[in-house]
């Protein structure tokens, strides 16, 4: 009891403060902590001029002019840094640099300084072309890309670096008998390094990935959008050709296939992975916005579609094993595509308006208790009422006078994100089923499709967008 109050008394007292202290007027050992840590970012910042120059030549007249893209390290300058970081690191170590544990996190401070540093050197070396100038034909890589490839590859290289540092600092030498004190050291030092880790993460994602994302995601919508040119009329098998009794596996899977080999296997396994998500949550977006918007949709098309469904369920799988994952295709953008992708196949032979004496508040309400709807974008469903339709309740996409494919876009931009257009969509909506109350108010207006679904949807759109809200 003597002891904690004596080392109570000390910690409270005004001499321990001042020792403490950190303010910049402070006589204690703040001075010191910010010379050590100057002196330890200047050293692992010094290679950091070398890194990414400009590609300069001279011309005719002897003026220094840029010839190019810029110049990339090499894996031994790369290295080098993985040197200097375990070095400044065992300076925390008492048996190798005298220091004490407490310090490493101050020393990943000054790492996670440089890290951030050589991130911007790198973020300024990329070929700037963007998603317009990274394909050729058959989704090949262009120079910029491979330019921009190699960049990511070494961030990763340096990722690699920094999660193995502290291992290797720490537990590593005294291998097999590392203290505890050794092992906190080295989590405590990957936890403060964590933010260079994340840094880099979002530096090769939105500069690189991204673009790369919506580059190949272009190319798919394209694809994709020639599916209304009658692939899915009950009578395409005769005026189109068989190739058309496939769609995903004679147009899609191939594109897919050649993604897989041209593409995801030029990048690390953990961007690859990334890669192959995004793909995925796109495509199966973008192929159930275009789907729904098919009309009129026969016995036979739906057949036809949940057959393609299933080809594209395979192709995707496929994709995310090859980008070198052991995340399912269930499990990306938290499972969300995935239940999508499923709802569909059950929305297409949901048979609740075959009994023709419901009201459309009942068959509305009958709907919403399907457990199918909740996995289910409004516009998914909303869209698809439009396939049994009486003709003159005109589709969103006509109202709007663009083509399905176009309005489809807006639904699923080329990132994959999908809930900022169903405000927008369910506004349509409602401007479709204006204009269908006020034509069919018309005298010898024609009698097709089910003359219910405009009221349905007028009570169905406003509920099924407050569950999306929450």
């Amino acid at each position: 009891t003597a002891s904690s109050s004596l080392t109570s008394a000390i910690f409270q007292s005004s001499e321990w403060k001042t020792l403490t202290s950190n303010s910049e007027e402070a006589s204690g050992l703040y001075p010191l902590q910010r010379a050590f840590v100057e002196a330890c970012t200047e050293r692992l910042c010094k290679p950091l001029q070398y890194m990414f120059p400009e590609n300069i030549a001279l011309d005719d007249d002897g003026v220094p002019v840029n010839t190019g893209l810029s110049l990339l390290p090499s894996k031994y300058d790369v290295q080098r840094f993985d040197e200097n970081i375990r070095q400044e690191l065992s300076l925390a170590d008492p048996k190798e640099g005298g220091g004490e544990f407490t310090a490493v996190t101050m020393i990943a401070e000054c790492v996670v300084d440089m890290v951030s540093q050589f991130c911007d050197r790198a973020r300024n070396a990329l070929s700037g072309s963007g998603d317009d100038g990274y394909l050729k034909d058959e989704f090949t890589l262009t120079e910029s890309l491979q330019h921009d490839r190699k960049v990511a590859a070494i961030m990763y290289t340096l990722q690699t670096y920094l999660r193995s540092g502290p291992e290797k600092t720490f537990i590593a030498p005294y291998r097999p008998s590392a203290s505890p004190q050794h092992e906190e050291a080295a989590e405590m030092c990957l936890t403060a390094l964590q933010p260079a880790l994340d840094e880099i993460d979002d530096m090769v994602t939105e500069v690189i990935l991204d673009p790369l994302c919506r580059a190949v995601n272009r190319r798919l919508a394209d694809v994709m959008a020639t599916m209304h040119l009658g692939v899915y009329m009950d009578n395409s098998a005769e005026g189109f050709g068989e190739d058309h009794a496939a769609f995903v596996q004679n147009k899609m899977s191939p594109m897919y296939e050649t993604i897989a080999g041209n593409i995801l296997s030029k990048f690390p396994p953990p961007y690859a992975s990334i890669i192959a998500s995004k793909i995925s949550a796109f495509s199966i977006y973008a192929f159930v916005s275009n789907a729904a918007l098919v009309r009129p949709l026969g016995e036979s098309a739906r057949l036809h579609i949940t057959q393609d469904l299933a080809d594209l369920e395979l192709s995707l799988e496929q994709l995310v094993a090859k980008g070198g994952s052991s995340t399912h295709l269930s499990e990306i953008s938290n499972g969300k595509p995935y239940a999508e992708l499923r709802g569909v196949r059950q929305m297409l032979f949901w048979n609740g308006l075959d009994v023709k004496s419901k009201s459309s508040q009942e068959i509305a309400k009958a709907l919403l208790r399907e457990s199918w709807v909740r996995d289910l974008r409004p516009s998914t469903i909303i869209h698809y009422m439009f396939s049994v339709a009486p003709t003159l309740l005109s589709s969103p996409h006509h109202t709007k006078r663009v083509k399905a494919e176009e309005y489809a876009e807006k639904l699923v931009t080329l990132d994959g994100s999908v809930d900022h257009g169903e405000e927008d969509a369910w506004m349509v909506t409602m401007s479709c089923c204006d204009a269908y109350q006020q034509r069919a108010t018309s005298t010898g207006a024609a009698r097709d499709g089910d003359e219910r679904i405009a009221q349905i949807l007028l009570s169905l759109g406003p509920e099924l967008l407050r569950r999306r809200r929450h």
